[in-house]
């Protein structure tokens, strides 16, 4: 195991470097890396392919990689599958993989750039699906070495989050993510909860399970979410970016009826609202706005860019102007998506 400084890869191309960091292709590296953080007084974090973080120049530490791409099958039965992945495995080429398989589930994912070790903390989701619906439990070596499995249930799913999420932010080293297990459906049941995903095929929204005549292969709806997702989002290969960079916020009734009498439209979700953060960009007039090299995406506002050499301090204090203009407008905070890594 060699520990140097390393320029850490993004996808919103920030320049950013750590003072320390480590690959780890064995349970004997990861041991090695809690040893050497806890006795070198710094923290320990572990980062996929930079897909969901905000960078500074300098992030401090020991930041590790976890290497393991693996993809094991544990049992299988008439209704399902249970696969253990590693967490170095890149997510769409799991989604690719396990629908070559015939194992349904993760079809409304496709195209979500990052890594699985990732997945899990921060709970991706997109069009209708989040991935805590298909974690039977993710697998950790924590801060004793002790290599442990948790249930989902031990996981504080949520919007966004997940206590690993929270624990990356925090003082305290996070655990280091091995690998995720997954139940998935052997049985096809697609998913069109979403409206977006449902008009592609001329139906409308529904849950999975109902029965329908006519459906979608979980093929097909992979394909249809990512045409969906390149026709309005920008590739982070020539527009760095980072995904959606805020959440959308969760409401209360009250709210929901004043957003409503100016024309926003929230839905219900859980046992709530929900209402879209691009919807209350757009409002504010951000949609296609720029500050020098950053910039609301003009087919998703949602998206910020950073069309030159934009530093993690332009990007945040735009966001913030953002987030200002909402407030100001609509009495609602938007909370950042992305977590800010230093």
């Amino acid at each position: 195991m060699t520990i140097a400084q390393r320029h850490l890869p993004n996808t919103l191309n920030l320049a950013a470097t750590a003072v320390a960091a480590v690959d780890l292709t064995s349970l004997a590296d990861a041991k090695e890396a809690i040893f050497h953080a806890e006795n070198a007084g710094i923290r320990l974090r572990c980062l996929g392919e930079g897909s969901n973080v905000v960078l500074m120049p300098k992030v401090a530490g020991l930041v590790c990689y976890v290497k393991d791409a693996s993809v094991a099958l544990l049992s299988r039965d008439d209704e399902s599958v249970r696969i253990k992945v590693g967490a170095g495995k890149n997510w769409h080429e799991l989604v690719e993989e396990t629908l070559s398989q015939g194992w349904f589930g993760l079809e409304n994912l496709s195209l979500i750039p990052g890594s699985v070790g990732a997945a899990p903390i921060q709970n991706i989701g997109a069009y209708g699906v989040e991935v805590a619906q298909l974690i039977e439990s993710v697998t950790v070596m924590e801060a004793n070495q002790i290599v442990c499995e948790m249930p989902a249930e031990d996981c504080a799913f949520g919007y966004r989050d997940s206590i690993f999420k929270a624990r990356l932010t925090s003082a305290a080293n996070a655990p280091v993510i091995l690998s995720v297990t997954f139940r998935l459906n052997r049985r096809p049941d697609v998913n069109l909860s979403y409206a977006e995903l449902a008009a592609f095929f001329e139906l409308e929204p529904f849950q999975a399970g109902t029965s329908k005549s006519k459906l979608p292969s979980p093929g097909q709806v992979a394909n249809a979410v990512a045409a969906i997702r390149l026709a309005k989002l920008p590739d982070p290969q020539e527009y760095p970016n980072a995904g959606s960079f805020f959440k959308n916020p969760v409401i209360d009734a009250d709210t929901a009826l004043r957003l409503e009498a100016r024309s926003v439209r929230p839905y219900k979700f859980d046992k709530g609202y929900k209402v879209s953060a691009a919807q209350l960009i757009d409002r504010a007039g951000w949609k296609g706005k720029r500050r020098g090299d950053v910039g609301c995406w003009p087919h998703q506002p949602l998206v910020l860019v950073n069309y030159g050499q934009a530093s993690a301090s332009n990007l945040l204090e735009f966001a913030q102007e953002v987030r200002q203009s909402v407030a100001e407008q609509f009495q609602i905070q938007l909370e950042l998506e992305p977590s800010v890594v230093s």
